[in-house]
């Protein structure tokens, strides 16, 4: 599979992975939560797309200069975003202080879920990748 196939299915996959939970996060907040809801809330899809398609840019640069390096390169964006996301709910709390428990609660569902996402592509692209090495060698 070329890099370029796996980016087109990592950003197809990605974008309807975010148009689902948001879409299904708002309708679950504007039916089943009303109360809850935060005006927010549409930021949160929008930061983990966003740090997804610079994850899969990141990726595909390392990827044609170095690709040996892959594994440090997955461990210093999920660091970065990690970091990233400390940051944007301590601000989020600080500097709006409004629904911060439910700010937070959905903050840290989408990162899970996105961190799943993220690592079961990336896990199938380095055996497929792997395999495919090793079987031309």
């Amino acid at each position: 599979m070329s890099l370029l196939a796996v980016k087109r299915k990592f950003i197809i996959s990605l974008t309807i992975l975010m148009v689902v939970l948001s879409w299904g996060g708002a309708l679950v907040f504007h039916t089943l939560l009303p109360r809850y809801y935060f005006a927010w809330y549409p930021s949160i899809p929008i930061f983990f797309y966003l740090f997804g398609l610079f994850y899969i840019f990141m990726f595909g640069y390392c990827y044609r200069v170095s690709p040996q390096k892959m594994v440090a390169v997955y461990l210093v964006a999920k660091v970065t975003k990690m970091m990233l996301s400390i940051l944007i709910m301590s601000v989020y709390a600080v500097a709006v202080a409004h629904q911060v428990l439910s700010f937070i609660g959905n903050y840290m569902v989408f990162y899970i879920i996105f961190l799943i996402f993220e690592t079961r592509f990336f896990f199938h692209f380095e055996i497929k990748h792997k395999s495919n090495r090793y079987k031309y060698k």
